[in-house]
């Protein structure tokens, strides 16, 4: 496996954060398809992520390429605050439209996919970054603990979005 896969499947994990990240933006006026689409998007984030994990599982990447692979996973944990915080900020309108568990079990199966890309960029990190991707994953923790403690009661929509939605 090559970095280049690696990388391109960050570059790809970036993109659809970024697409997803501009439908939460909409706050109150997400409409029900909206939150669907974005159900959607988030299972194809987390194939993304699966696959990526998967690539990266077969290689040997030389210190430039950890730091290259770490710059990105920065822009990643940086774009992944942004939805979770807009989660959390746009849940009133989540409920409104009976659609906040769909949020709940779509954050804990991208929150799982993310400890797994996390733990193996660890483990590839030389040790002159490894300060610096344990700071990351303390990061991204965080966030998705507090988002999830957010919406830890919420109930509705579980069964729709299914499918991923690859498109831009």
């Amino acid at each position: 496996m090559s970095m280049d896969k690696v990388s391109k499947n960050l570059d790809d994990l970036e993109r659809k954060l970024t697409k997803s990240n501009k439908i939460v933006a909409k706050g109150e006026k997400l409409s029900l398809s909206d939150a669907i689409k974005l159900g959607q998007k988030s299972n194809a984030m987390t194939s993304t992520i699966r696959k990526g994990i998967k690539e990266y599982d077969g290689t040997t990447p030389s210190d430039a390429e950890s730091a290259k692979i770490l710059e990105k996973m920065i822009k990643i944990v940086d774009l992944t605050e942004t939805q979770l915080d807009l989660l959390v900020k746009n849940k009133a309108q989540f409920e409104k439209l009976h659609v906040g568990g769909l949020v709940k079990k779509n954050m804990a199966k991208t929150g799982e996919a993310s400890v797994d890309l996390s733990k193996m960029m660890l483990e590839k990190a030389p040790q002159s970054l490894k300060g610096e991707a344990e700071g990351l994953e303390k990061r991204r923790a965080k966030k998705f603990d507090e988002a999830t403690a957010a919406f830890a009661g919420s109930t509705g929509g579980e069964d729709q979005a299914e499918g991923e939605d690859d498109s831009d």
